[in-house]
């Protein structure tokens, strides 16, 4: 079947042709004509919103140690493209704040995932996050809360009620009905973590189901049968077979 761009999200940007979660991978999705970008939020040591996905920093930048014990001054002056490819390289890890200002002006919609690890304070984050919303005064219409902690998605659910929210799972537990309450968009699965009968259900109850990282076409081909809405990609060109625009 012919794949639209409309039915592709952004992971981490367009993470197959630019630095993961960088501002010039984020820019590779409207080239691309998809309308949904993906990426992480953390905090750094001092509560600044950060979009990063590791809880630490040696794999995306020329940093050591952990980002949430990280100032932002120190993070901001590492770089985060070389890694990728020298052409990338001085990119940095961008603040929140800078990401949707890009997101903004490139017409997208959002999908925020809430990162957590096990030391992460999740109210600190949640209220972070929804301070940069404010202050930005970035469209809500536009955002998609989303996390595999099931704490962060009920603190959002009161201090952000009316943000949607998508739950993530690896594989789709078979009593997922028990949690429904906590999404209110989507439902966000590995592309082998869901049964058919588990996306007709999710269909029927109203949400839409998201798929993350499929980057072969011919491995999802059964899923648009089962009814799923979008696949979130690192590499929307294996699905458009084509160059992106300028």
């Amino acid at each position: 079947m012919k794949i639209s761009p409309k039915q592709l999200c952004g992971h981490r940007g367009v993470a197959a042709d630019a630095p993961e979660n960088t501002l010039a991978s984020i820019r590779q999705v409207r080239l691309w004509e998809m309308e949904w970008v993906e990426i992480d939020v953390q905090l750094t040591q001092d509560g600044v919103p950060v979009v990063f996905h590791d809880d630490t920093l040696s794999r995306c930048t020329n940093g050591v140690g952990r980002l949430g014990e990280t100032p932002y001054a120190q993070l901001a002056q590492l770089d985060a493209g070389g890694y990728f490819d020298s052409q990338y390289q001085g990119e940095r890890v961008p603040t929140l704040a800078a990401v949707l200002a890009q997101v903004a002006a490139d017409d997208l919609h959002i999908n925020i995932e809430i990162k957590t690890y096990p030391e992460t304070d999740i109210p600190r984050l949640c209220d972070a996050v929804a301070a940069t919303l404010s202050e930005t005064g970035f469209p809500l219409e536009r955002v998609l809360l989303s996390s595999f902690s099931l704490e962060a998605l009920a603190y959002c659910q009161t201090a952000m009620p009316s943000v949607a929210r998508a739950i993530l799972w690896d594989v789709v537990p078979e009593d997922w009905q028990r949690y429904q309450d906590l999404a209110t968009y989507s439902i966000h699965c590995h592309y082998r973590g869901i049964t058919e009968v588990q996306a007709k259900a999710i269909k029927a109850s109203g949400l839409k189901i998201k798929c993350y990282t499929p980057n072969h076409p011919e491995e999802v081909a059964h899923l648009w049968e089962w009814g799923v809405d979008m696949m979130i990609t690192d590499a929307p060109s294996n699905y458009l077979g084509s160059e992106p625009t300028e």
